[in-house]
């Protein structure tokens, strides 16, 4: 009975990442057509340290300056990349309409990325210790 209930959860959670993670992409993939791609430089960047429940989180804030068709602008966003420093030049997407609203692709392939393969591990782990019932008929 263990073994139907954890078989049936890991198809549970591995659907629903896998369905998450590929939605995540195809979006990702949809918004890629309808922006501006940009390289964007990090002028600032500020990390703060928070404590919450006993733990301590780090929460990194940069300044990004990009170039758009008009002019230059910038934008102030959370990093999640720890391997971003200032200085760095990383890839931008910005709408052309409303240039203050950018996506860093690299972070957002990241997360959506590790969603899909997490859901895809757990799908192929379920199918792979869900019991094989064999007939053998003479």
């Amino acid at each position: 009975m263990k073994s139907k209930t954890i078989i049936l959860l890991l198809f549970l959670i591995g659907g629903i990442s896998f369905i998450a993670g590929s939605y995540g992409i195809y979006n990702l993939y949809d918004k890629s057509k309808k922006t501006e791609h940009t390289t964007g430089i990090v002028t600032h960047l500020k990390t703060e340290k928070t404590y919450r429940h006993r733990k301590i989180y780090y929460k990194r804030t940069a300044r990004i300056q990009y170039e758009t068709k008009r002019y230059k602008s910038h934008v102030r966003m959370q990093l999640h990349n720890p391997f971003i420093f200032q200085g760095s030049e990383i890839s931008v997407w910005y709408n052309p309409d409303r240039t203050e609203e950018v996506i860093i692709p690299f972070e957002e392939g990241i997360i959506w990325g590790s969603i899909w393969a997490f859901g895809a591990f757990c799908l192929f782990l379920g199918i792979a210790i869900s019991p094989r019932h064999t007939s053998t008929r003479k």
